[in-house]
């Protein structure tokens, strides 16, 4: 969620690297003086997930093929164009949604959306569910092995947890945190898809603050927006963590995190 204008990319939750192959590869490690002191106090570390620990995932660029993924899922009925027109539609009203902070606690579902669009909404349920499977497939990333031993690494001296948004059902998710190993390693995970909430709405961070039963003063949480993760984490009470994976700052209208890195790994590896 790099990014803050929607438009400037095309990933709904603005991960720059969201397209990028092997985006831990990209990092560098760093000496972070401040270290011992960033963790230190804290027992329990909650983290974003997209462009935290997951990448490569949504990919709703107009060079998508969407049709090939609604074909792989077993789609037939629709022609290509109207499968790329239904997807994008969907993605765009979301978007705008999205970045509007009044609505981060009425965000609709996707199946929702593409039922209220005039571009889907006379489709049969069965295909609308076809497209709802394509949007998740696009909006899907992976935690590599990096990554993966990142987060044991640092699940044998903090409790974790997970408050990540996401527009899609979060069955893909579950299943990509256990193929890459990590699934046990949380001892909650709050997908903003269950609800109708997003980030950087409180009741997401309470959710799991409910689960966790630990201190506020002890809880950290680590992402790598701005409003979503810092302010959302602000309004909770949390200590927080940015990731500046790009370098470039903040301007003083935007929340003020407790520490900056460039990535995740230099929580584990500095």
């Amino acid at each position: 969620m790099s990014n803050e204008s929607f438009f400037s990319a095309p990933q709904l939750k603005r991960d720059s690297l969201g397209s990028t192959p092997d985006a831990d590869t990209v990092f560098h490690y760093h000496a972070l003086r401040d270290f011992p002191s960033m963790l230190s106090r804290f027992t329990v570390v909650l983290l974003d997930m997209n462009g935290t620990f997951m990448f490569g995932g949504d990919r709703f660029g107009p060079e998508q093929d969407f049709a090939a993924t609604y074909h792989a899922l077993g789609g037939r009925r629709l022609a290509a164009q109207g499968v790329q027109d239904g997807v994008l539609a969907c993605f765009e009203t979301l978007g705008v949604i999205y970045d509007d902070s009044a609505r981060c606690d009425s965000f609709p579902a996707v199946l929702e959306t593409l039922r209220d669009l005039p571009t889907t909404r006379n489709l049969p349920e069965n295909e609308l569910k076809l497209l709802e499977r394509v949007i998740a497939e696009h909006e899907l990333g992976a935690v590599s092995e990096t990554y993966a031993v990142a987060l044991k690494r640092l699940a044998a001296t903090h409790r974790l947890g997970v408050i990540a948004n996401i527009i899609s059902r979060k069955e893909l998710w579950l299943s990509e945190f256990g193929r890459a190993g990590v699934l046990n390693l949380f001892a909650t995970i709050v997908f903003s898809s269950d609800s109708r909430s997003v980030k950087p709405s409180r009741k997401l961070f309470e959710q799991a603050l409910g689960a966790i039963k630990a201190p506020r003063s002890e809880v950290v949480f680590v992402g790598d927006s701005l409003r979503c993760d810092i302010g959302g984490a602000a309004g909770a009470g949390l200590a927080s963590i940015w990731i500046d994976r790009a370098g470039r700052g903040r301007v003083a209208s935007d929340p003020e995190p407790t520490f900056v890195i460039g990535n995740l790994l230099e929580l584990i590896d500095s």
